[in-house]
């Protein structure tokens, strides 16, 4: 056996550090039983914590990508690079003082700041290096890809979708970048016509998540920059309906940046509706719900309430078959509800989605903060400072990671229907430094 190497000596031991603090403080599972979940060597584990072993960086990769983990193991990002450039003698192997090991150290512990801190950067590389290889004029005979691995990307999509709702954006950020990589270069290629579509469908579904996490993570000219890339896709696709989808998921991010032109948002949710068709499909009534989300941003919340109608008409009317998508519309349409009445000021209908809303959702789902947070918006209306109060007591129970854009903009509404003069109470003023920051 190796003998263990001096932490202070080498930055091989951050990569025990750090997966042992995913383990057993995030994850809170014994190393055998991690090794037995997800298919991998006890023993490499066991060596790779105790710094005993010296892993290869492909190893490092590919366990990284097992655990569908990264931000929480945003210290093997890092550290691969300087793996790689110690074997290319590029990287002197100096030793750390006392001071910059206990700040490592002490970055461990704080898993929030960790991943908001340590995930974005190798993230946004690993992305660009993605985004250039993906680029059309590099494109190259051949078919690179077969159906399975396609299928293999539309199951990771649905999972990184279904995570987005209950884990940092930093986490999902990270985790997606590892699948769009792989895709990447075959994107490049020139596929047989049934792959490509298939491929370009899978690739659209990862970069609209990109670009949602990043806009959460409020760097709004990356978000801008992958949804022209998922809107690409999703035309070279040829799946309207797709198409369609994936411009509402994007107008219901853009509504809710205070520097958006929302005219042109409201045109986005109309190319969606119009990209949908007429007849009843999941498409059509999640365009016409982005429709009327951003018309009651607008301030136009009579043809909102009309807009919202029609989404719910339109929702009575899907195909029985359609089983799948139906309870999560459903859910949608008292988000809808909660959000397009709060607005409107009608408080009883309002507290009415949010009272049917709370057993639909779990506690720490996204919607389900949001829709915390329009009842604080409903207090705000007759009583500002504990409406305030109520969305600071909501922001502060998340971990750092999930305050993020969106959340705050819900946050913000408390101040949006709060009373003209309620702007000076003391609880306003520490709820907008909030959500401005």
């Amino acid at each position: 056996m190796a003998n263990p190497i001096d932490p202070k000596q080498s930055p091989w031991n951050l990569l025990g550090m750090a997966l042992r603090h995913w383990r057993k403080d995030i994850r809170d599972i014994g190393l055998r039983p991690l090794a037995d979940e997800i298919n991998w060597s006890y023993s490499h584990l066991a060596k790779w914590e105790r710094g005993e072993q010296q892993p290869h960086a492909d190893a490092i990769k590919a366990l990284d990508a097992r655990l569908n983990a990264g931000g929480y193991l945003v210290a093997l990002h890092a550290a691969v690079s300087e793996l790689d450039q110690l074997r290319r003698g590029t990287l002197d192997e100096e030793p750390l003082d006392e001071d910059g090991y206990m700040e490592r150290r002490e970055l461990m512990r704080n898993a929030a700041a960790f991943a908001a801190a340590g995930a974005v950067a190798p993230v946004l590389t690993t992305l660009t290096d993605a985004w250039r290889m993906s680029s059309p004029d590099r494109s190259l005979p051949g078919a690179s890809v077969t159906q399975a691995m396609i299928d293999d990307w539309e199951n990771a999509a649905d999972v990184h979708v279904r995570r987005a709702y209950f884990d940092p954006p930093a986490t999902v950020l990270a985790a997606v970048a590892v699948d769009y990589t792989d895709m990447a270069p075959h994107l490049s290629r020139t596929q047989p016509a049934a792959l490509q579509r298939d491929l370009t469908h899978a690739a659209a579904r990862h970069t609209a998540v990109i670009a949602g996490k990043w806009f959460d993570l409020g760097n709004l000219r990356e978000a801008h920059r992958w949804w022209a890339k998922t809107r690409e896709l999703s035309i070279q696709s040829a799946d309207p309906l797709l198409a369609s989808s994936l411009r509402s998921w994007e107008v219901s991010y853009r509504r809710q940046d205070p520097h958006e032109d929302l005219a042109d948002v409201l045109s986005t949710a109309r190319e969606a509706r119009r990209l949908a068709g007429d007849r009843p499909n999941v498409a059509l009534v999640t365009a016409l719900s982005a429709e009327a989300q951003t018309l009651a941003s607008m301030g136009r919340t009579d043809e909102a309430v009309t807009a919202l109608l029609r989404t719910e008409e339109v929702f009575t009317r899907l195909p029985a078959q359609i089983t799948a998508d139906r309870d999560w519309l459903r859910r949608g349409t008292y988000l809808d509800r909660s959000l397009i009445y709060t607005l409107a000021g009608d408080n009883r209908r309002a507290a009415e989605a949010q009272s049917a809303a709370r057993n639909l959702y779990p506690a720490t789902h996204r919607s389900a903060i949001v829709i915390q947070l329009h009842g604080a918006a409903l207090q705000a209306r007759t009583d500002p400072e504990q409406g305030a109060d109520e969305a600071l007591r909501i922001v502060g129970a998340l971990p750092t990671g999930r305050r993020d854009t969106r959340v705050l903009r819900a946050a913000h509404i408390v101040l949006d229907v709060a009373p003209e003069n309620a702007r000076f109470l003391p609880a306003a003023r520490e709820l907008r430094a909030l959500t401005a920051a």
